[in-house]
C-alpha cells in the first residue's frame, strides 16, 4: 500500500475514533440527565421518520441543537398548566447552559486531539520506508520541472520576431525571395539538383499545386511547415510508448515501418558509393526520409549553403513532429518525455536536433538553442549522450536565461558530476552575478579560478588580456583537461569580451594567489566527449580527441555509435535483398551509378566522355588539360570531386562494361577464324 493510502486510513480511523469518543460523552450526558425530562412538544410523523438516521454524526449533533432551541423557545412561554415543569425547565436551562459549554470546549479539544494525532501520523510517515521513495518522486519532479519545455520557444521565428519585429522579418523573407535566384546562378549541376530535392524550381513561388499546401500550415510541435516543401508522407516513421514509469517519465521509440526500412537499406548503398548526386536523387524520390535529409543537408552544408541546409533539418524535425505519439507533446512540456539513445532510431533525432542547434546558432537566436538543448536534455537527463554539460551553460548566458543555470547545477539529477566541470564553475559565477547575487557570485567564480587556473590562462589567451601573476604559466595537466580549456576558450569567449564581465573576470583573476595546484583529476576523454566534439565541427577542437575515439568515426550519419547499440531489424533494399553492412554494392545498383557518373559527364560535354583517355577506344584522343580546366570552370565543378567521379567511372565502366566488351572482341575474332 502507499504511503498516500496509508495517511487517508489513518487519518479516518484516527476520525472515527474520535467521533465515537463524542457519541459516548452525549449519552453520557443524557443518562445524567433522565430525572429531568423536560415536557417536549408533540412529534409529528416526520419527525419520527428521522428518528433512523441518528447514526450519522452530523445528523444527531443538528438534532440535539434543534431540541435544545426548541427548549429555549418553550421556556420563554409560561403557561399556568404544569407550573412544576415549567420550575424544572428553567432549573435545567440554568443547568445545561454551562453543560452546553463545557460540551463545545470538549469538542474542541477532540479537534485539537485529532490535529495532534493528524501531525502524529506526518511525523510517523517520515520514519515509514515509503518515505524513500516520496523524496525521490520529489526530486524527480523538480528535475522534469526544470527540463519542461515550451513548444513556442522552440520556433525560431517567435524569437527573431520578438528582436526584430514582424515588418523586418517580412522585408527580409521579400529580399531573399527575390535573390534567390541570383544567388543559385552559376551553380554546379549538383546544386541544381539539390534545389530540385527541395521540392521547388528556381524562383517558384510555392502553393498549394506545388507544395504541401495546407499542410504546411498545420502546426507542428517542432517545426512549422512550408508550402514550397514537396507533398509527402512521413514514409513509415512513427512513435510508440515502451514504458511508463514509477517516477512519471514514460519512455518512447520511434519506429520504422516495412516500407521505411527499405528506404533505409537504400540510404546506406547511397552512402557507400560516396556518390551526392545518388543521394540527393534518393530524396527526390523519399522527400521525407529522415537520414538522407541529414545527409543532403550535410552536402549543402559543405557548399556553404547553410540556408538550404538548415531548412532540410527543418523538413526533418517537421517529420518527426508528425510522427510522435499522441501524449509525447504532453510529456516533453512536463520535462518527462524519455528516448532510449541506444537505439539508432531515436539516434537520428538526437542527431537531427543537434545539427539544426548548430544553424541555429549562426542567426544568434540563443533562447531558441537554449530550448532544444533542454530538450535533448530531457530526454535523458541521466546519462547525456552528446554531453550538454560542455556547452548548456553558455547557451543559458547567451540567451539570458542566468537563474535557469543556476537552477539547474544546484540539481540532483542535472547537477550530478556538474561541480567537478570548469566550464560549468567559471560559468556558475557569472550567472550568480548577473542574477543578482553578486557576491556569492563572485565567491564562485573565485573558487573556480584557484581550481582551474588554467583554464582562465587559456582564456585571457583568446581574450588578449595579459594573464594576472596568480595563473600565469598554468597550463593543462592531462588530455581531458586541455580539451576541456580548449573547448571552454574558444567557445566562451564572447561572452567573456564584454567590459562588465572582463572587468569582473580580471577582479577575480587578481586575487588568486599561485601556489600548491589542485590534485591531478583521474578523468579521460570518454567516447560521448568525443561525440559531442565531432558534431561541433570544428577541426581545431577535433585536432585534441586521442586517436582511439576519432578512429572510432565511421559515418557522419550515427557519428560514434555506442557499444550497448540495440539494432531493431536488419537494415535491407528496396529490392528485398538482405544484405550485410559495409558488403558491395548489387550489380543492378552498380548499372545505376554508372548510368548517373555517364550523364553528369555528359552535361559537362556531350564528347567528354569519348575524349576521356581510355574510355573510347585506341583511336580516343584525351582531353587536354586546359580543356578540362575550362569545362570544371564553366559547371562549377571542383576539380577533386571530377578526379573522385572520374575514378569511380573507371572502376564502374571496367566492372561492368570490359567483360561485355572483351566477349565481343573474342566473338569477333571467331567469326574472322571461321
Amino acid at each position: 500500500m502507499s504511503s498516500r493510502a496509508l495517511r487517508k486510513a489513518q487519518k479516518q480511523r484516527e476520525e472515527e475514533e474520535a467521533l465515537k469518543r463524542l457519541q459516548e460523552e452525549a449519552e453520557d450526558l443524557e443518562e445524567s440527565e433522565e430525572d429531568e425530562v423536560p415536557i417536549q412538544p408533540q412529534r409529528s410523523a416526520f419527525a419520527l421518520l428521522n428518528d433512523g438516521d441518528d447514526d450519522d454524526p452530523d445528523e444527531q449533533d443538528e438534532a440535539e441543537d434543534d431540541a435544545n432551541a426548541t427548549a429555549a423557545a418553550d421556556d420563554d412561554v409560561e403557561t399556568p398548566v404544569a407550573q412544576t415543569s415549567s420550575t424544572k425547565r428553567k432549573k435545567n436551562k440554568k443547568k445545561k447552559k454551562p453543560k452546553q459549554a463545557a460540551g463545545n470546549d470538549r469538542s474542541g479539544d477532540e479537534v485539537d486531539d485529532i490535529d495532534t494525532a493528524l501531525k502524529a501520523l506526518r511525523a510517523s510517515d517520515k520514519d515509514t520506508p515509503q518515505s524513500a521513495s516520496s523524496v525521490e518522486a520529489a526530486g524527480v519532479s523538480r528535475t522534469c520541472q526544470l527540463l519542461s519545455v515550451e513548444s513556442s520557444n522552440l520556433h525560431a521565428e517567435n524569437e527573431m520576431r520578438r528582436l526584430f519585429g514582424r515588418t523586418a522579418l517580412e522585408q527580409n523573407d521579400r529580399e531573399e525571395q527575390a535573390g534567390g535566384q541570383g544567388r543559385r546562378r552559376g551553380r554546379n549541376q549538383q546544386m541544381a539538383g539539390l534545389a530540385a530535392a527541395l521540392g521547388r524550381r528556381q524562383g517558384a513561388q510555392g502553393g498549394r499545386s506545388s507544395g504541401l499546401g495546407l499542410l504546411g500550415l498545420r502546426r507542428n510541435l517542432f517545426v512549422q511547415g512550408k508550402e514550397e516543401w514537396p507533398i509527402g508522407t512521413s514514409g513509415g516513421l512513427s512513435m510508440e510508448v515502451v514504458e511508463k514509469r514509477e517516477d512519471g517519465t514514460v519512455l518512447y521509440r520511434f519506429i520504422h515501418n516495412n516500407t521505411y526500412q527499405e528506404v533505409q537499406g537504400d540510404f546506406d548503398v547511397c552512402v557507400r558509393s560516396m556518390d551526392p548526386e545518388r543521394m540527393i536523387r534518393l530524396l527526390q524520390l523519399n522527400p521525407y526520409h529522415i537520414s538522407t535529409l541529414l545527409q543532403v543537408s550535410e552536402i549543402a552544408k559543405q557548399e556553404r549553403d547553410n540556408t538550404t541546409s538548415g531548412d532540410l533539418l527543418e523538413r526533418a524535425l517537421f517529420t518527426f513532429g508528425r510522427s510522435v505519439h499522441s501524449t509525447f507533446a504532453g510529456n516533453l512540456a512536463q520535462g518527462k518525455a524519455r528516448l532510449d539513445f541506444r537505439r539508432p532510431e531515436n539516434r537520428e533525432f538526437w542527431l537531427a536536433v543537434s545539427r539544426y542547434m548548430t544553424n541555429l546558432s549562426l542567426r544568434a537566436t540563443w533562447r531558441t538553442v537554449f530550448e532544444w538543448a533542454k530538450l535533448l536534455l530531457s530526454l535523458d537527463p541521466e546519462h547525456d549522450p552528446y554531453c550538454l554539460y560542455l556547452v548548456m551553460d553558455q547557451y543559458a548566458l547567451r540567451s539570458r536565461q542566468p537563474q535557469a543555470l543556476v537552477d539547474m547545477a544546484a540539481d540532483e539529477v542535472i547537477g550530478k558530476g556538474w561541480s567537478d566541470l570548469p566550464n560549468i564553475q567559471l560559468s556558475l559565477g557569472l550567472a550568480l552575478v548577473q542574477s543578482g547575487q553578486a557576491g556569492k557570485g563572485k565567491q564562485a567564480l573565485f573558487k573556480a579560478a584557484n581550481r582551474y587556473p588554467w583554464v582562465l590562462a587559456r582564456l585571457f589567451q583568446e581574450l588578449n588580456v595579459d594573464a594576472l601573476p596568480g595563473i600565469w604559466g598554468k597550463t593543462p595537466r592531462t588530455d581531458w583537461e586541455k580539451l576541456c580549456a580548449e573547448l571552454y576558450s574558444v567557445r566562451a569567449k564572447d561572452i567573456w569580451n564584454i567590459p562588465e564581465s572582463s572587468n569582473l573576470l580580471v577582479e577575480v583573476s587578481a586575487a588568486v594567489v599561485g601556489g600548491a595546484e589542485p590534485p591531478i583529476p583521474e578523468r579521460a576523454i570518454t567516447v560521448d566527449e568525443g561525440r559531442h566534439v565531432i558534431l561541433s565541427d570544428k577541426p581545431e577542437l577535433i585536432a585534441h580527441l586521442p586517436k582511439a575515439i576519432s578512429g572510432q568515426l565511421k559515418s557522419s550519419s550515427d557519428p560514434l555509435p555506442p557499444d550497448d547499440n540495440i539494432s531493431s531489424y536488419q537494415i535491407r533494399t528496396s529490392s528485398g535483398q538482405r544484405r550485410a553492412m559495409g558488403g558491395a554494392p548489387l550489380r543492378s545498383e552498380a548499372v545505376d551509378e554508372l548510368r548517373q557518373l555517364y550523364e553528369s559527364f555528359s552535361q559537362l560535354d556531350p564528347d567528354l566522355v569519348m575524349r576521356m583517355q581510355g574510355l573510347g577506344g585506341a583511336n580516343a584522343e584525351g582531353a587536354s588539360q586546359a580543356e578540362m580546366e575550362e569545362l570544371l570552370r564553366d559547371s562549377g565543378m571542383r576539380l577533386d570531386e571530377f578526379t573522385r567521379r572520374a575514378r569511380r567511372f573507371t572502376e564502374l565502366h571496367e566492372a561492368l562494361i570490359g567483360p561485355l566488351a572483351r566477349g565481343h572482341d573474342e566473338l569477333g575474332d571467331d567469326d574472322e577464324d571461321q
